[in-house]
């Protein structure tokens, strides 16, 4: 795939909603047509990441870091996609306001929004064989009926497949900034509002692999301030998640990388690069790997820690070990390693993908997305 396949082909110009939504003209609507461009949009399977579960009526020993800790961030991120995905679901469930036959484009809309102020609308689009990604989608907000004012706050590109729900590849870009700067240049009480802010961007793809179904996502959020938290330091995150099901047992992996420091008080605020690597059997047992350094930590000095788990998310081996440049400083740990079970083997060893595996010019264009928004044509 080209950098973001060029973008993913999602650099769609709103002017092309302006094709007679809402009027009642346009095209008939054939259903099973209809059918293909509703596929395009992701589900939340394919686009939100898992976190292990403690296995029920097991008993709870001391509960195990990293799956609690990064379960935080996946739980939060998802929690904003749901949101918007279920909108989008939702807005094109419904019967299409129009089909234009010369854009090939199915739209719905301006309705009243019945969640917030203004109007609110959406659109498929075929764009075509030989594009990178053959629908295009956009939600899209207005201060009323005018399709001209119509603003985007998401944006997809998909590949689905025909022949197996949920698998395909896609792209979506969920622009939590355009969404408050419409809020506070269109509504009167915009102003006072808290609201998620910043972007995010998923790149995904889900197909039949050799040893069953794999889902793969890589995804940036970039500025991400939550609107429970309006007063938190902005987050930048990277992560690659995904599962391997072959029907029998699913194996899902995280992997995330932030800067962000680990003191409360704001006035010793030294943030530490920290990445977290896991993944576990069935929602239960498994293994994280975590890395940390700068802040706090030396010059030159990085901070390693290994840790296992069982069904009951009970910590069964926990490693910690500091080198600086190479060297080792220190080292201690507790369990035994063997308690691991499969994942006494490191992750790279087990073929676990990992942000390092993703090409550096695929990294900077979705870098690009999350940071700047869609570009403009």
């Amino acid at each position: 795939m080209k950098a973001l396949a060029k973008y993913a082909g999602i650099a769609l110009s709103v002017g092309i909603v302006g094709c007679g939504g809402g009027d009642g003209g346009g095209d008939a609507i054939d259903q099973g047509l209809l059918a293909q461009y509703r596929a395009a949009v992701p589900s939340e399977t394919q686009i939100m990441a898992s976190s292990p579960k403690a296995s029920s009526g097991a008993k709870i020993g001391d509960p195990a870091l990293y799956p609690s800790g990064s379960a935080e961030i996946v739980l939060g991120i998802n929690g904003s996609i749901e949101y918007i995905l279920t909108g989008l679901e939702l807005l094109v469930s419904i019967e299409p306001t129009v089909y234009n036959s010369d854009t090939k484009e199915f739209f719905w809309g301006p309705y009243k929004n019945e969640n917030g102020f203004g109007t609110i609308a959406a659109y498929i689009k075929d764009a075509g064989e030989g594009q990178d990604f053959r629908y295009h989608y956009a939600i899209l907000r207005g201060k009323d009926n005018d399709v001209a004012g119509l603003v985007p706050i998401l944006w997809g590109g998909a590949n689905p497949d025909p022949d197996a729900k949920d698998h395909g590849s896609g792209i979506t870009l969920i622009d939590f900034e355009a969404n408050a700067a419409f809020e506070q240049a269109n509504n009167p009480n915009g102003a006072n509002m808290p609201m998620d802010r910043g972007r995010f961007v998923a790149v995904y793809g889900k197909d039949a692999a050799d040893k069953g179904d794999l889902t793969l996502v890589f995804a940036a959020l970039r500025g991400f301030v939550s609107k429970d938290k309006p007063d938190a330091m902005p987050a930048d995150l990277d992560y690659l998640y995904g599962r391997l099901d072959d029907g029998a047992n699913k194996v899902d992996f995280v992997d995330w990388k932030s800067t962000f420091d680990v003191h409360e008080d704001a006035a010793m605020a030294k943030p530490e690069d920290v990445g977290v690597r896991l993944a576990f059997v069935n929602e239960g047992q498994g293994r994280a790997e975590a890395q940390a350094s700068g802040g706090d930590l030396a010059s030159g000095q990085v901070a390693d820690a290994i840790e296992c788990w069982d069904n009951a998310l009970a910590q069964s081996y926990l490693s910690f070990k500091t080198s600086t440049n190479g060297t080792e400083d220190s080292a201690a740990s507790e369990g035994d390693l063997a308690s691991c079970g499969l994942f006494q083997a490191s992750l790279s060893e087990l073929g676990v993908p990992a942000l390092a595996d993703v090409p550096a010019d695929f990294k900077a264009a979705l870098d690009d997305l999350a940071k700047n928004g869609a570009p403009k044509e």
